[in-house]
């Protein structure tokens, strides 16, 4: 188990058996995709270079904010998983760096690069599952419960997890198409994990998903969830949208009704599936992830002009 690099010198893990876990890649030219993409999101040449610039227009309209205006992968990856719509794409742009401003001492500074979060992936919280849905659909697994070390990761840390988590999805073209499903585990959660929760953080880690995130979040599956998830779930449950909450699915230990949602084949054995895929050491999903280090730090630098009023 080692990382490697591919022929565009993108950086991958082998886990071995023929199973690999990457992030980024060039845009896919499988007929299967390209088909999808212009039945799904009319995705042609001419409809993306016509969407590129009409949301080029729009940004630099926008007067006090910095972004990549000739980065064609950075406009992509909104207007993309929004199905090519620029105004949309330009509200989810414009929110995304509102609220960096409006919240970035307590959530943004030094935190959003995975160096920052290292501690999250040696712990093993963290799993990306190296198939895909058959519907195209990127696996992730977060444990927010035994492996979570509470004197070691604050609330804040969680946040931001889940935030680059999300960016480093939205990497890969594939995922831009087809969305994410996440899976969040909760055995093991307890008191001190409940006490590190806030109104506060609940909201701004929903606002950020509901306003600022482009990436079709497909589904969201809750399991091992016992009677003190739900005194968690009601600090969150406030600023749950009904369109994010309809994507919530709760199996607590009924993992075949988990591999109702998702293929047997993408889950490990303790899900429910018949994955054989060695599971990815932390240390080294770490290691992976602070390769990004400096993608993130130059999506850091943009932003709007902090003179600006609110």
């Amino acid at each position: 188990m080692s990382i490697k690099y591919n022929e565009q010198s993108y950086p991958y893990i082998d886990l071995g058996r023929g199973y690999i876990i990457y992030l980024q890649d060039d845009d896919y030219t499988e007929q299967r995709w390209v088909l999808k993409a212009e039945q799904e999101l009319g995705e042609t040449d001419e409809n993306k270079s016509r969407s590129l610039e009409q949301l080029r227009e729009l940004l630099r309209g926008e007067k006090k904010l910095t972004v990549p205006l000739e980065d064609e992968k950075f406009l992509l990856k909104f207007l993309r998983p929004l199905g090519y719509d620029v105004q949309k794409s330009f509200e989810c742009i414009r929110q995304t760096f509102a609220m960096k401003r409006s919240y970035g001492k307590d959530y943004y500074e030094g935190r959003i690069k995975p160096s920052h979060i290292r501690h999250i992936y040696d712990s093993g919280m963290v799993n990306f599952l190296p198939l895909r849905d058959d519907d195209g659909c990127g696996i992730c697994v977060t444990q927010l419960g035994r492996k979570w070390n509470t004197s070691k990761v604050s609330m804040y840390d969680v946040v931001a997890l889940f935030r680059i988590n999300i960016e480093a999805s939205l990497m890969d073209p594939l995922v831009q198409l087809n969305g994410i499903r996440i899976i969040f585990d909760f055995d093991g959660l307890s008191m001190s994990h409940v006490a590190q929760a806030s109104p506060k953080h609940a909201m701004v880690s929903l606002q950020w998903i509901q306003k600022c995130c482009p990436l079709q979040l497909k589904s969201i599956h809750i399991v091992n969830n016992s009677m003190l998830f739900n005194v968690l779930f009601t600090i969150f449950k406030p600023f749950i949208s009904k369109e994010l909450r309809d994507k919530m699915h709760f199996h607590n230990r009924d993992y075949s009704s988990l591999t109702k949602c998702i293929s047997a084949k993408c889950l490990p054995p303790a899900y429910g599936g018949t994955l054989d895929a060695p599971e990815c050491e932390g240390q080294l999903l770490g290691d992976f992830m602070q390769l990004y280090d400096k993608h993130y730090e130059a999506m850091d630098a943009f932003g709007y002009d902090e003179t600006s009023s609110k």
